[in-house]
């Protein structure tokens, strides 16, 4: 888009020193040379207008998406059973080797995350 935008300036700004040098000489071919150029200035720019609005709308399509995946995946959280352990401020899948250590408790992931726990890094729950 920014070699568009960069071309149409630069087709601009020759269109218009064809202009000049065609009125002060009478010369009619750089006067259609200044249009020719002001011409494609203009769809240079109306194709930067067409890609830059095809851009906008996959970026806010990824960003919906990314919406509906932090709704999810906030949703598993709140369902999602762990054990939690206070003295090492941890929780774990209840099938880890350290879910059956001394204070362990049964809470959802979203439970654990509120009290200042952090995930293992043996099980990754």
């Amino acid at each position: 888009m920014t070699i568009l935008v960069g071309a149409s300036v630069l087709l601009i700004a020759g269109s218009a020193i064809a202009l000049v040098f065609g009125w002060v000489s009478a010369n009619e071919s750089l006067i259609w040379t200044s249009i020719v150029a002001s011409v494609a200035a203009a769809i240079a720019l109306a194709l930067a207008f067409m890609r830059s609005r095809k851009e906008a709308v996959v970026v806010q399509r990824r960003a919906s998406a990314r919406e509906v995946e932090d709704r999810v995946a906030a949703e598993e959280d709140s369902r999602q059973e762990v054990v939690g352990i206070q003295d090492s401020k941890r929780f774990h899948r209840p099938d880890c080797r350290y879910a059956s250590s001394k204070g362990a408790q049964s809470m959802t992931k979203a439970e654990a995350r509120d009290s200042g726990m952090r995930p293992c890094g043996i099980c990754k729950p």
